[in-house]
């Protein structure tokens, strides 16, 4: 399962790539380029503004950019706007579930590497769930886990290749954006080549698992 999987996670990835960028542009390059301006200086005064600021694109952007795209690679939108238009109601549950698993995946995390990687393979679906089939956050939650067990560890190993596959991708950009152009926009387009891989992977995935998964349980 896991070679199929990451080999239809890519070929989404090609045959969508500027559709995809496009979705994230729309929300995150202006978000991110005012994260970038206020500066990570920790030593001034202002310094929680741009914790604010990143825990804001973190918690409340980047689930609505995901779920968007995952909406439109399910649904078949018209247009990015329109991705948005049909997620924003579910907004409040994408934000929820966010703050959940977030804090749920570092306790895991810090307590020992190997909870945290279960419960993110555990919540795995918790987007497609929620835009796609209309569930609540704390239905969402329960689902995935219902519809992940006994298959975790293919999860595990699903991200955990997506995420070298990711880091290669990305290294270029990521040192024509710091070592080549530097400063705000060169930081700005790293982060952006950053945002976009991450969202693609961990868009499609989800998405490819949800209907795999679903699609077996109603088969049983």
């Amino acid at each position: 399962m896991v070679g199929e999987v990451v080999r239809e996670v890519w070929r989404l990835f090609l045959a969508r790539f500027w559709r995809t960028l496009l979705i994230v542009a729309v929300l995150l390059a202006p978000l991110e380029f005012a994260v970038e301006l206020l500066d990570a200086d920790l030593s001034s005064d202002g310094w929680w503004i741009w914790v604010a600021a990143s825990a804001s694109v973190s918690l409340v952007a980047f689930p609505w950019v995901i779920g968007a795209v995952v909406h439109d690679v399910g649904a078949g939108d018209r247009t990015p706007a329109q991705a948005y238009r049909k997620t924003a109601g579910s907004l409040v549950d994408l934000v929820l579930s966010a703050i959940v698993t977030t804090i749920g995946i570092l306790l895991g995390t810090l307590a020992l590497v190997v909870p945290g990687l279960l419960l993110m393979a555990r919540w795995a679906l918790v987007v497609p769930l929620i835009v796609l089939d209309g569930a609540s956050w704390r239905q969402a939650l329960g689902r995935s886990n219902e519809l992940v067990r006994g298959r975790t560890w293919s999860v595990v190993a699903i991200f955990v290749v997506l995420t070298l596959i990711g880091a290669v991708l990305v290294a270029v950009p990521v040192l024509i954006g710091y070592s080549l152009v530097g400063g705000v926009i060169g930081a700005w387009l790293a982060t952006l080549a950053i945002d976009t891989v991450a969202i693609a992977f961990y868009s499609f995935a989800p998405f490819l698992l949800h209907r795999r998964f679903t699609a077996s349980a109603a088969t049983l």
